[in-house]
């Protein structure tokens, strides 16, 4: 092969020591040249590590935990009050589930049935450590009968006087008769008179199940359970704590087998609740990752195939980052046993793996062929792009190694499993890429190029790329001012746009159209968001107000105020406790709760009180923010210190203070340690400073875009999260590109070029594979895009259009128009002459 260019300032290999490059590249030349003295034996290890590993990495999904939707910050008083609630109240927790029934039909006899058949169904499974309790309109009723009956008959002192007599009847028709019972009331009396409590139970049932519940014999409150125009019913599900993870899929069936047989098929049933929500978001979200997945290799194998112009080189690349990640993965099984890791975690790092793999192997395989065109061996050129590209290669590597590192540091427990799975994944894809793929080379040389149009070919410097970018430089050159202030004036809406907007943190409003959304969306139409995300006061009642679990007078007086004036703010709906039962804002009715339902729901024995307040409005508002706040001075007023305001409002209000605090903390680890790995490496002050505020730059565009698409034009709530995720993960992944064309303006400085020619020419030679790259990593990470999960389609359009835009405007533009700006002033460093730059 004949070189176009018979010079470019290389020394030939034998001299490489003595040729003034950077310590890390004269490691590189010598790990680069050990690596083609025994390139099979390298190619051997690597199977043997993947056919190992791959048994282990199809198991990683075993030691993957579902991100919470509570967002509970460990520590924080909202995250303390709520463990101990779910103490002294173990069925009021997260696994809380609810049987939603709409187009149902309070006045036909057989909708009744069917709730007291669901009833009956649920309760085979009370005898396991399943489900604890249910409740329902039936239930509610039924069990206010039998308090009924159970009176009655105390009243007229023939409760458990054992089989009655002639004198008992005739007492009860005395008791009958003077209060001018109605006969199906009479009836139940008679009936229920010496049975034992089954009986009883059973009789109220049928009572209940005939009985018109628009002109009910007694007030019982059950709005709660079913709507005014009784239309639409609820069944909460209560799953006994410390049992096996709740079943909501065979629940699910469970309800569908009942109606089914009930012949009630027009009734719609919906299971929803946190738990719920949870699942059936990470069930579509797993059934969407095998899409995004084949997309991805899709669209990276199409970037390939333009890029190289040969199919070999295509397949081969996909295929050793795939194998390289089964090993990843491995090693993320092994470290799930002792960390947390969350399901969004492999998710997101199969797409950072696969896009950042792609693109280290790629830049290596592409300089070789550089190499090959100055004349150099196939093993020269091998030594050469490993030595030349590897230092780029693991500068970019360690740039996303710290970003992810970093979120160790965070308290939102989604966070830190990333910092794991970068920890892990991106090293090990790193040493793939620096050593698979020159083993590769120097077996294949230039076969690696096969199946093609000319794929040794010079693309680099020539071609319709190369034009365009030539004359992109010479526009940067012109005026370099003006470029930078043009992005600096696109910058300033851009960012108005990215904080001007609220974000959200309603799961039910980020969640897929599932199951469990469609019953939330019934159930906030029908009581309100504020009833589907309460917030609730928890925590030990002052000594002297309990005793054994029952409040004593001082207490019931004490709780009945702070109740009341709980409920008299203006963003409150109602307060229910255990002197209001029922709710604030109803006349209390006749019917008492026994000692034990208040005990289980509102006053444990230990002291520890729970009291939930329904507010106004959106929970997630900053109306419910103020409202939370004024219920914690209340607290205050009425010396109550051991109770704390917790619930959906109390735990996203901490969980984004955490998260911004967390936040700042993140970025200014990572700046700082970009700025010091990068002036070290660079050896140059202000070029890490640009790099940085150029990564910015792009993340505040990419933020802007995915508000304006998703809220502006979709009129779709755009996630809390996103802003958090995207500026972390790209402080590392967006940095690659301009690492890539940076430390190529170097080397061209350090062979005698000017800053304006290196500029321009380092520009026109990265140009076509930091392009390449750049799309392959978007297509990799935008494919999350087609997720039916808003939280993942955000992630997917907010990191590729923050890829697209570093490694296209911003690499092409902003990046040589500020070196261009400052010239000689670019590789200043204290204490270094500039004349040493070249000597590394």
């Amino acid at each position: 092969m004949t070189s176009r260019l018979k010079s470019d300032g290389h020394p030939p290999p034998s001299t490489w020591a003595a040729s003034g490059h950077t310590r890390s590249e004269r490691v590189l030349h010598a790990m680069a040249r050990a690596l083609t003295a025994r390139p099979k034996t390298i190619l051997v290890v690597w199977l043997i590590l993947v056919a190992a590993a791959t048994p282990f990495a199809l198991r990683l999904p075993d030691v993957l935990s579902e991100q919470g939707a509570s967002k509970l910050v460990p520590g924080t008083p909202p995250a303390t009050t709520t463990a101990d609630l779910n103490r002294a109240f173990p069925m009021h927790s997260e696994r809380e589930t609810v049987i939603v029934l709409s187009r149902w039909d309070r006045d036909e006899v057989s909708n009744r049935q069917l709730l007291g058949v669901l009833d009956g169904a649920l309760a085979q499974y009370r005898a396991q450590p399943s489900i604890a309790e249910s409740i329902s309109a039936y239930t509610i009723y039924r069990d206010a009968t039998v308090e009924f009956v159970r009176a009655q008959l105390d009243a007229a002192k023939l409760a458990d006087t054992g089989p009655p007599t002639l004198t008992d009847r005739a007492i009860l028709d005395g008791s009958i008769q003077a209060q001018q019972l109605p006969a199906a009331q009479a009836d139940l009396l008679r009936a229920g008179l010496g049975a034992d409590n089954a009986t009883i139970t059973r009789l109220a049932g049928q009572f209940v199940v005939a009985a018109d519940w628009r002109d009910f014999p007694f007030d019982v409150p059950v709005r709660d359970v079913m709507s005014a125009d009784g239309t639409t019913a609820i069944v909460v599900v209560r799953f006994a704590a410390g049992g096996p993870e709740p079943d909501i899929e065979h629940l699910r069936a469970l309800t569908r087998s009942v109606i089914n047989t009930a012949g009630k098929t027009a009734v719609q049933a919906n299971i929803t609740g946190e738990l719920p929500l949870l699942q059936d978001t990470y069930d579509r979200a797993d059934a969407d990752i095998q899409v995004m997945e084949y997309a991805a290799y899709l669209v990276i194998m199409l970037v390939l195939l333009v890029f190289f112009r040969a199919v070999v080189p295509s397949v081969i690349t996909v295929v050793v980052i795939s194998l390289a990640m089964s090993v990843s993965q491995a090693w993320l099984y092994w470290l799930g046993h002792y960390v947390h890791l969350t399901q969004f975690t492999s998710t997101i790092m199969t797409f950072v793996m696969l896009g950042a793999g792609v693109d280290y192997s790629m830049l290596l395989s592409s300089r070789y062929r550089q190499e090959r065109l100055l004349g150099h061996s196939i093993r020269d050129a091998t030594v050469n792009a490993t030595a030349r590209s590897g230092e780029s290669v693991l500068l970019a590597g360690a740039a996303v190694v710290l970003s992810f590192g970093a979120t160790l540091l965070s308290p939102v427990d989604w966070i830190p499993p990333l910092g794991y799975g970068g920890l892990v994944g991106i090293p090990i894809i790193l040493i793939a890429a620096l050593t698979i793929t020159p083993c590769l080379l120097m077996l294949l040389g230039d076969r690696f190029f096969a199946v093609g149009l000319k794929p040794l070919a010079d693309m680099e410097t020539t071609g319709l790329m190369a034009r365009s970018l030539r004359r992109a430089t010479r526009i940067t050159a012109w005026c370099p001012l003006l470029v930078v202030l043009v992005f600096a004036a696109v910058t300033v809406p851009m960012a108005m746009i990215a904080t001007s907007q609220s974000l959200s943190a309603d799961p039910v409003a980020l969640s897929p159209d599932t199951d469990a959304k469609t019953g939330s969306d019934v159930i906030v139409r029908t009581w309100g968001k504020g009833t589907l995300f309460p917030t609730v006061i928890g925590g030990r009642l002052p000594s002297g107000m309990v005793k054994d679990g029952t409040l004593t007078a001082t207490g019931r007086s004490a709780l009945n105020r702070l109740a009341e004036d709980l409920a008299d703010d203006q963003g409150v709906q109602r307060v229910t406790d255990a002197t209001h039962p029922f709710g604030t804002d109803l006349e209390r009715p006749d019917l008492k709760l026994p000692a034990s339902a208040i005990r289980n729901d509102y006053v444990a024995r230990d002291g520890t009180t729970r009291i939930v307040v329904t507010l106004k409005g959106d929970p997630f508002s900053d109306d419910a923010r103020a409202t939370a706040d004024r219920l914690s001075f209340e607290l205050t007023e009425h010396k109550m210190p051991g109770l704390t305001v917790a619930g959906a409002t109390a735990v996203d209000d901490r969980y984004n203070v955490e998260l911004q605090r967390s936040f700042v903390q993140m970025v200014t680890i990572v700046a700082a340690g970009l700025l010091v790995l990068l002036t070290i490496a660079l050896r140059s002050v202000l070029i890490p400073i640009r790099l940085i505020l150029t990564i910015m730059m792009s993340n505040i565009w990419a933020i802007a875009i995915t508000v304006m698409v998703y809220q502006v034009w979709l009129d779709k709530p755009v996630i809390n999260d996103l802003p958090i995720l995207l500026i972390i993960l790209m402080m590392g992944l967006g940095m690659d590109y301009e690492i890539f064309l940076i430390t190529r303006v170097r080397d061209l400085v350090r062979q005698g070029q000017d800053d304006v020619t290196a500029t321009q020419n380092a520009v026109v030679d990265t140009g076509r594979v930091i392009t390449a790259a750049g799309l392959v990593m978007a297509g990799s990470l935008g494919t999350m895009m087609l997720s039916s999960t808003l939280m993942l389609q955000q992630y997917g359009l907010g990191l590729g259009s923050a890829v697209l835009l570093d490694a296209t405007l911003v690499r092409m533009f902003f990046v040589p128009a500020s070196l261009l700006l400052f010239k000689r002033f670019n590789w200043w460093i204290p204490f270094v002459p500039r004349a040493q730059l070249a000597s590394g």
